[in-house]
């Protein structure tokens, strides 16, 4: 999954890694994951990104998520 939009959007917001993990509900270890692209962000996590930085799934992941 390409989660380029992810990181980018969380230095828009000036928050680090941690903070995030934490406002999602995840450990530092998965989040860095995740981010990193190493592990897929599942879809409720990726719904509370997109809640927590106000934008669209498609903003975070580009196209390719599909979550109806």
């Amino acid at each position: 999954m390409n989660n380029i939009g992810v990181y980018i959007k969380r230095k828009e917001n000036k928050l680090l890694q941690r903070e995030v993990a934490e406002k999602i509900g995840i450990s530092n270890q998965s989040y860095y994951l995740k981010e990193t692209g190493k592990r897929d962000f599942t879809i409720p996590e990726a719904k509370r990104l997109a809640i927590l930085y106000n934008c669209k799934l498609d903003d975070l992941f580009g196209r390719e998520v599909n979550a109806q």
